[in-house]
């Protein structure tokens, strides 16, 4: 029987007070680190900055690396002592070409030369890697298209999967017939673009239907020619709140705008809603197609997201084929107990193998 490892999880972004709160590292590493814990292995949650590990680690996971000298260091010490070192990227960060296409520079968020010098600092630190686990089959892709060793070989697939403290709630019966809420749930400033794709589609049908209602919590700039009364609007929350949001009823939204990187983001929203025997309309994102059966009912022009809400809100026989025990088959694709066996598989240090 192979011995329980050390192992390591590092977050790269800027504030070591709050890694903790990136969404990205809860989902990549925490969820990871919890399904790892259960089986019996000993796992650290730190900043690069700050690793404050016990014990010297078998496996160091850098989340989102980028280059810095510290981060040069800290892999450099950490591979003349034999520790297996892993990265992990859940998002198209790393092609400064582009960067342009961003949904960060689109919007606004940021300039364009200040995100492509971050970009080619994401692109320098994953050459120094052996092995990269991604989110998305798309954006293994995109990664072995990049110059750099091992090409396709050092990258591995681990989906994103419901989240290990979720699974201790109770599943929700499934309604006879859906609430008229719809509920979207954008995680950070980056989806403005996103929403007003659909922003006419919700704005006809709220006018039409005076009891539907539309939830939005989350950082989001919007206009919707709809009556104030019907929209209701809330800041995004804590991971730990979040759960009380995901869980309510409604037909969750999730668009976005079909650029080079949104092709690579991950079903989450999918995945989320499913636990809870909920649907979700969403954009035909590559990773959405893993789900078709499994709650993600695929909108790709303005009025297939109008037949597709429209259908879930007036037939309570429709909504229930897609609900009925939602929850068992989203968890046959995001499992993250099952993820986890396979990644350590995957991963162990060779000598662990022999």
């Amino acid at each position: 029987m192979s011995r329980p490892l050390a192992i390591a999880f590092l977050a790269c972004n800027k504030n070591p007070d709050r890694f903790r709160e990136d969404p990205s590292f809860t989902y990549r590493c925490e969820n990871l680190a919890l399904a790892l814990a259960a089986q019996g292995h000993e796992v650290t949650l730190a900043h690069l900055s700050r690793p404050g590990w016990g014990r010297r680690p078998d496996i160091v996971v850098f989340h989102r690396p980028l280059l810095s000298w510290r981060f040069w260091w800290t892999q450099r010490r950490l591979r003349r002592q034999g520790v297996r070192l892993l990265a992990d990227v859940d998002d198209l960060v790393f092609d400064p070409a582009l960067a342009g296409q961003s949904p960060a520079v689109l919007n606004g968020q940021l300039p364009l030369r200040a995100l492509q010098r971050r970009f080619w600092r994401h692109q320098q630190a994953l050459r120094l890697f052996d092995r990269i686990t991604v989110s998305t089959q798309a954006l293994a892709q995109a990664l072995a298209a990049q110059p750099g060793p091992g090409g396709a070989d050092r990258i591995f697939w681990l989906p994103n999967a419901v989240h290990r403290r979720w699974r201790t709630e109770a599943e929700p019966e499934v309604a006879p017939c859906a609430e008229p809420v719809l509920r979207y749930l954008p995680g950070t400033h980056s989806h403005d673009r996103d929403f007003a794709l659909v922003a006419p589609v919700l704005s006809a049908l709220l006018r039409k239907r005076p009891g539907l209602r539309l939830e939005l919590v989350g950082p989001l700039s919007f206009v919707l020619d709809a009556p104030p009364g019907q929209v209701q609007h809330r800041p995004r929350l804590p991971f730990a709140d979040y759960l009380a949001e995901a869980r309510r009823p409604g037909i969750h939204l999730a668009p976005l705008e079909a650029t080079p990187f949104t092709a690579c983001k991950s079903a989450l929203k999918v995945i989320e809603a499913a636990f809870w025997n909920q649907p979700t309309v969403c954009s035909p994102l590559p990773d959405a197609a893993r789900f078709t059966d499994t709650g993600a009912c695929v909108a790709t022009s303005a009025e297939d997201w109008r037949h597709w809400i429209t259908r879930l809100l007036d037939e309570p026989a429709v909504y229930r084929a897609i609900t009925h025990g939602l929850r068992s088959r989203v968890l046959r694709h995001a499992d993250i107990d099952h993820q986890a066996l396979a990644w350590l598989e995957a991963m162990r240090p060779r000598a662990e193998h022999a």
